[in-house]
């Protein structure tokens, strides 16, 4: 079955329809459970800060190289 190495194409539009409905699911999960979540606040905010941080990193990189 190719369905999970198969390479398909996907231009910005769609990652930005998939990107809205990924938040709306977190939202919608980080209402239902927001007591579960409250102890883990602070890794989650981790979690984010070091994805930010890299994510920033790898992008800045790339507008560097394409100069």
């Amino acid at each position: 079955m190719h369905f999970f190495t198969r390479q398909v194409p996907w231009a910005n539009w769609q990652f930005g329809i998939l990107k809205l409905s990924m938040i709306a699911l977190g939202i919608i999960l980080g209402a239902i459970f927001a007591e579960f979540w409250k102890p883990y606040l602070w890794l989650v905010g981790l979690v984010f800060v070091i994805t930010a941080v890299w994510a920033t990193v790898i992008w800045l990189r790339a507008v560097s190289r394409s100069h």
